[in-house]
């Protein structure tokens, strides 16, 4: 759960200190974020990666943790990048 909540943590700020959340600027951001969630969710349900990396797959009410860090971490962002 460690493993998720800090990845969730890191994309939520990553998202929270773009200027614009859905801007043609940066196109690939998204599709990077998208890559990293989507890497994430592989080491837990993958099994040949669960073996190699020693994970076990989240239940689903072990998924409230890492939102509210992917939140948190977006929020955080978003108030410090107006000076709050």
């Amino acid at each position: 759960m460690l493993f998720v909540a800090l990845l969730a943590a890191q994309l939520g700020v990553v998202l929270g200190l773009r200027e614009r959340l859905l801007t043609r600027a940066n196109p690939f951001l998204p599709v990077a974020v998208l890559a990293s969630a989507a890497l994430g969710a592989a080491a837990l349900y993958l099994p040949f990666l669960r073996d190699v990396l020693e994970t076990v797959p989240l239940s689903w009410g072990d998924h409230a943790a890492p939102a509210v860090a992917g939140l948190l971490g977006f929020t955080t962002a978003r108030l410090r990048k107006q000076g709050i």
